[in-house]
């Protein structure tokens, strides 16, 4: 290898050393917490199980597929429900269409429960 060449390689690998990391927007790492460039998005749909009701913490346990949207991966979490959302007839077996929307505190919550 020539000097020229070394010094090529040297100044490509160095920048590529030096390049910022990319992350997902919203991902499961930051439990659903969006990053501050992001802007508000409307609501997402997703298929999820119920595994448990927690009536008086207003939480909801459940296991869900991917959604592709928010970069999370398929999981089982706590989620947050909104005030507005009946919690009385959910029981923990139930698979439910749930719709996600991020509240005004940049977390992700239950905003409609529609049972199968």
């Amino acid at each position: 290898m020539n000097g020229k060449t070394f010094k090529i390689l040297l100044v490509t690998a160095l920048a590529g050393s030096l390049a910022a990391p990319v992350f997902a927007d919203g991902g499961h790492g930051n439990h659903g917490k969006p990053e501050k460039h992001q802007t508000k998005q409307k609501e997402i749909m997703v298929h999820a199980k119920v595994n448990s009701v927690d009536v008086d913490a207003r939480k909801i346990n459940v296991s869900h597929g991917a959604i592709k949207q928010l970069s999370w991966p398929a999981m089982t979490m706590d989620m947050k429900v909104a005030d507005n959302v009946d919690l009385k007839s959910v029981k923990a077996g139930q698979e439910l269409m749930i719709a996600l929307k991020r509240g005004d505190d940049g977390i992700y919550l239950i905003n409609k429960l529609m049972m199968h």
